[in-house]
């Protein structure tokens, strides 16, 4: 057991061994020794699918998963980090955003990375809010999702508070790297004139915007055509805000086919099935540190494609800490 922040063992911490199959179970519980180290003792014939190490230090999980295939006799280290609630060294983007047309509503999905480069190494925690974001106006909203992308990939629900001045946030930790943020939500208007406006409270640089249909009209001073999405046929845009009270705005304009969610619609609701029927789509491509990441909400599942500048300042910062690591494996589990 490791602190991150000060690179030193971590004494008389709990230690939890979780078994992932049918929920969340605890095996076993062990305290840290004064060198960090730790070690599990199973109880014959204990088996899972998966294993699962956790540390709470500061009211903050720390997890560490382990495979079936790995040797539980070889040792490995859990970090911990101490928390912080200042925002120094936390940047945030906005690299990836879906819009698609359905009647004269659109489906919105919008994947933010938050990337805390505090050093030394802390957790964000306040109650306060770790990450603010904003919407469309709230009375053309419906279906508001949000949730952080926790270990292996799995979407976490979040319950977005609202904030005084306009906005939501959470309160998730952010912990030391990247973290992935899915909002989710459905915009619906009054006609085919989609104006979609809502403030960004960081300056996130550019957005690649993707539009469904294609064949939709968009527009706004920021954002500019880039082609089309060969997988999606989704028309692909830049925008990029000004630096002065940032903001997403543009509009997309003309008709489009109502879509239908897979499973939305059963025998007897009225809709031809002989027919073929718009679909939400869905995207797939590789994100953060090579994981594929299936992103949902209220039917729409894409994976958020990451922009190559985004994705080499992540590898490199990897590859530094994976450097700088002093890993001297203190713990076993037997």
């Amino acid at each position: 057991m490791v602190n991150g922040t000060t690179n030193r063992p971590v004494a008389q911490q709990k230690v939890e061994l979780l078994t992932l199959g049918e929920g969340m179970n605890k095996n076993a519980e062990v305290v840290s020794a004064a060198d960090g180290s730790f070690r599990f003792t199973l109880v014959a014939g204990a088996s899972s699918p998966h294993w699962l190490l956790r540390a709470i230090h500061q009211g903050v999980n720390y997890n560490l998963s382990v495979t079936p295939d790995q040797d539980l006799s070889q040792p490995v280290t859990v970090t911990i980090y101490e928390t912080t609630s200042s925002l120094a060294g936390v940047e945030v983007s906005l690299p990836l955003m879906l819009a698609q047309a359905s009647g004269n509503l659109l489906y919105v999905q919008q994947q933010y990375l938050v990337d805390n480069t505090s050093s030394p190494k802390k957790t964000l925690a306040r109650t306060d809010g770790t990450f603010s974001f904003d919407t469309p106006a709230r009375e053309l909203l419906s279906e508001l999702s949000v949730s952080v992308v926790g270990l292996a990939g799995i979407p976490l629900p979040q319950e977005p508070a609202p904030r005084p001045e306009g906005g939501y946030y959470i309160s998730y930790p952010m912990k030391p790297g990247m973290n992935e943020i899915r909002v989710s939500y459905k915009v619906n208007y009054p006609s085919n004139q989609r104006d979609f406006s809502h403030r960004l409270f960081y300056p996130t640089g550019p957005t690649k915007v993707l539009i469904l249909p294609a064949a939709l009209r968009v527009s706004g001073q920021a954002i500019q055509p880039a082609g089309s999405d060969s997988r999606t046929q989704a028309a692909i845009y830049h925008l990029t805000p000004t630096a002065k009270a940032p903001a997403l705005q543009f509009n997309v304009a003309g008709d489009a086919p109502v879509v239908s969610e897979e499973g939305e619609h059963g025998p007897g609701d009225g809709h031809d099935h002989d027919q073929p029927q718009p679909k939400v789509v869905r995207l797939s491509n590789r994100v953060i540190e090579n994981k594929i990441v299936i992103l949902t909400g209220f039917g729409i599942v894409f994976a958020a494609a990451i922009l190559f500048a985004i994705r080499q300042k992540s590898a490199s910062r990897q590859a530094t800490a994976s450097k700088m690591q002093a890993a001297p494996a203190r713990k076993r589990r037997g």
